[in-house]
């Protein structure tokens, strides 16, 4: 009788161990669930994506979720603005069970009655505001990580702004804030930017985004930046960007941004004051840029009449630097002064240049006396001499860099109509 009470005893215990080995292995262990990816994609779906698919949903009760390869897309409008946006992997690092008594609590915390992945498109600092504030509610929520974000754009049928290679880390920090991690392979803006290989870290709060120590490549340079941005009314409060050694080569050949050949290296740096991120003509900033070792070969100033008729000799020029400060306000960057230094000419500007290509500019160059002195009598006399045998000129320069115009000072005609009468009745 005695064993057999021990037997039922060791069986009950070895019962007991084998139930409490399974609840352990089943925190830990990840769990394909198939009816859970289902219920995802609808969930996304009543949060507005046209198209939800998804690969595969794992959960792991004391660590969290794994969904992987997660594609949506989203049309904003009949003319053709939409995104596309997919992710390799989004980990959820948490508490399941906590994670869902708190949602049972709370249940309006990620509720589906609004297009949240419209205002993804139309207010994304405002969105992430929120999520982050939602997040930052479900204490059992420790970190999110999301792998391989690639998002592309599209705006009235042309490509837009695109998102290739992303990782986001982000965990809680003090308070309701998040802080982590952002790393892009790239980052395409067209006809302005693309950024390759960009990291920074960023904080965010359900009132504003933090980004610091941002660093990327662009251009063939380097970008440094700071941001704090607030994330309900969508403008930056303040931050310092600045691009070194960028190559104006590499930069004209993508962006378009003027025709003819250029190279030579460009400093930027700029303090913003204001503005919003995602509307650069309505960024304000103040900063300074220099050039060195610029060369400027057949652009469309080079190649306006009034130039050619002047001399074919300068359809390349050399400066060994070109500098100035500004102010960006309007879409505009006003220089009260640009300077330039080159072996031809030398020359002192003063005026505007539009972010959309346009520009009016004061011009004053110098031209070197050995320059002077391979001109035609009559074009030696219109300019005001200097010391040295060189010769001064005044003109404003506006349109657009593609289609300039040159409109010379009038004291230039004056000096030429003079000398060439001088010189007929000698």
């Amino acid at each position: 009788m005695g064993n057999r009470g021990n037997c039922k005893i060791e069986r009950t215990v070895t019962l007991a161990l084998f139930l409490l080995s399974v609840a352990v292995l089943a925190g830990f262990v990840p769990i394909g669930v198939g009816p859970f990816r289902g219920f995802v994609e609808d969930k996304l779906r009543g949060m507005g994506a046209d198209s939800v698919s998804i690969g595969g949903v794992s959960v792991v009760l004391f660590r969290g979720l794994r969904v992987k390869e997660v594609a949506t897309y989203k049309r904003i409008s009949d003319k053709g603005d939409c995104y596309r946006m997919r992710v390799e992997s989004v980990d959820v690092r948490c508490n399941l069970v906590g994670a869902t008594a708190a949602i049972a609590v709370n249940p309006s915390v990620f509720k589906a009655d609004r297009d949240v992945f419209r205002e993804a498109y139309e207010r994304p600092f405002e969105l992430l505001g929120d999520i982050s504030g939602a997040i930052a509610s479900l204490r059992p929520v420790k970190k999110i990580a999301l792998r391989g974000v690639d998002i592309g754009f599209t705006g009235k049928g042309n490509p837009g702004v695109s998102v290739s290679g992303a990782d986001v880390v982000l965990g809680r920090s003090v308070g309701s804030a998040l802080a982590g991690s952002v790393n892009v392979r790239e980052t395409v803006i067209p006809a302005l930017a693309k950024v390759d290989d960009l990291s920074l870290n960023i904080s965010v709060d359900d009132k504003s985004l933090g980004i610091t120590n941002g660093v990327g490549a662009v251009f063939g340079g380097k970008l440094r930046m700071n941001l704090s941005i607030d994330a309900r009314q969508t403008k930056i409060l303040s931050g310092e960007v600045s691009v070194s050694a960028l190559d104006l080569r590499t930069f004209c050949a993508e962006t378009g941004f003027t025709p003819g050949g250029v190279t030579g290296k460009a400093d930027v740096e700029a303090r913003i004051d204001g503005g919003s991120p995602i509307r650069l003509d309505s960024v304000k900033a103040k900063g300074r840029v220099t050039v060195t070792n610029l060369t400027a070969t057949d652009l469309a100033l080079q190649k306006t009449p009034i130039v050619v008729q002047f001399s074919r000799d300068l359809r390349l020029l050399r400066f060994s630097e070109v500098k100035g400060g500004f102010v960006l306000a309007g879409g505009r960057l006003n220089f009260r002064e640009i300077t330039g230094v080159g072996d031809v000419l030398k020359f002192r500007s003063s005026g505007w240049v539009g972010l959309d290509g346009k520009l009016s500019q004061n011009f004053e160059g110098e031209f070197s006396g050995g320059f002077v002195a391979g001109l035609p009598k009559l074009v030696r006399n219109s300019l005001e001499k200097t010391e040295g045998g060189g010769g001064r000129f005044k003109c404003v320069i506006d349109g657009a860099f593609h289609n300039p115009r040159v409109k010379v000072d009038r004291s230039v005609y004056d000096r030429a109509i003079g000398g060439f009468f001088r010189d007929i009745f000698k």
